[in-house]
């Protein structure tokens, strides 16, 4: 799907370009801002939006976001063939974000909550897996992929490792084509990332679900979401099952109230559905978390890394130990969010 303000960026790429988008051209975003890497190097990128990011910060070292900063932060990443290189390192399985997407998908497809996952790689566009290491791999340090063209060798080394890419032709990312293909490839439990502001992709995957004849259980988890507008973080909250807060405001004000459990606290992940739950369950080596929401029906947790007071209860989640609270009401923020929220 393009947006206006993707159209908008390409066409400047594109002017900027001697009036045509290059053959090998991929479009992230970072602090609000698109940018378009060509060539292993970046080309382009947009005013920020967002100044301060404790993720940032804590991933990459950096104590302020700004064009200097973000474009250093994606050619170290080119240079160390982490992303958006022929021969970019696709299978991982370390924890880069304690309550990222692409780990807890990981932890998932290893003990047997979901099946295969649907996901975006840069140069491959959409693809589905059942291995890990790939999905982590591709996934761990992906801020969101707003466009993409395809690279042979990356293609070519997804499906060595297990991958299956939906049109290696274009390197298209339809999220409801895939998940389409790993029903029909017999997929039963199936996880899907996709971006907030791809509002009829996340009601056109949901309404799938409910369509079909030989049941498929489909977890939505709606990531990318900063910038989203309210209408779109209202489709988040009635059709995701986990939604990344990122430094979305809507997402924390329409997404955080009616979920049932948040994860973390800085960039909290809300979860909103009893699928939702039992997905994140699956990140927990113990089962503290899915026994204690079941007990708990109605009532509202978090998760975060900190004890700090009496009541909690200490559990695994991924390779880090955490604790679980009760709260009145969701969401609880912190001083060291991403400011300012847009």
């Amino acid at each position: 799907m393009v947006t206006e303000k993707l159209q908008n960026f390409l066409e400047l790429v594109k002017k900027e370009n001697g009036g045509k988008l290059s053959a090998d051209l991929h479009v992230t975003r970072k602090a609000g801002a698109l940018v378009a890497i060509s060539g292993g190097r970046v080309i382009k990128i947009q005013k920020p939006e967002v100044f301060h990011c404790p993720l940032f910060t804590s991933l990459f070292s950096y104590d302020k976001i700004n064009y200097e900063t973000i474009k250093d932060k994606f050619e170290k990443q080119i240079q160390d063939w982490i992303m958006f290189m022929p021969g970019r390192h696709l299978c991982d399985d370390r924890i880069i974000v304690p309550f990222g997407a692409s780990e807890m998908m990981m932890y998932a497809l290893k003990r047997n909550g979901i099946d295969a996952a649907v996901t975006v790689c840069e140069g491959a566009g959409t693809i589905i897996s059942s291995n890990p290491a790939l999905i982590q791999g591709i996934g761990a340090y992906m801020n969101g992929l707003f466009y993409t063209t395809p690279i042979p060798e990356v293609i070519s080394n997804i499906e060595h490792n297990g991958g299956t890419v939906l049109s290696p032709e274009n390197a298209a990312m339809d999220q409801f084509e895939g998940v389409k293909k790993a029903i029909k490839a017999g997929h039963v439990k199936i996880a899907v990332t996709v971006r907030g502001d791809q509002q009829q992709e996340i009601i056109k995957i949901r309404h799938l679900e409910k369509s079909l004849v030989k049941k498929a259980e489909i977890i939505i988890l709606a990531v990318c979401n900063s910038g989203i507008n309210a209408s779109e973080a209202e489709t988040v909250a009635k059709f995701a099952d986990l939604a990344w807060s990122c430094a979305s405001k809507h997402i924390r004000n329409i997404a955080g109230p009616i979920s049932i459990l948040q994860a973390g606290m800085k960039i909290p992940v809300f979860v909103l559905t009893l699928k939702g739950i039992d997905f994140i369950s699956s990140y927990s080596k113990d089962k503290n978390l899915k026994q204690k929401l079941n007990e708990d029906k109605g009532r509202k947790h978090y998760i975060t890394a900190a004890a700090y007071s009496q009541g909690a209860i200490k559990m695994n989640m991924g390779k880090f130990s955490v604790y679980l609270y009760e709260t009145e009401k969701l969401p609880i923020g912190t001083s060291d969010e991403p400011r300012p929220l847009i």
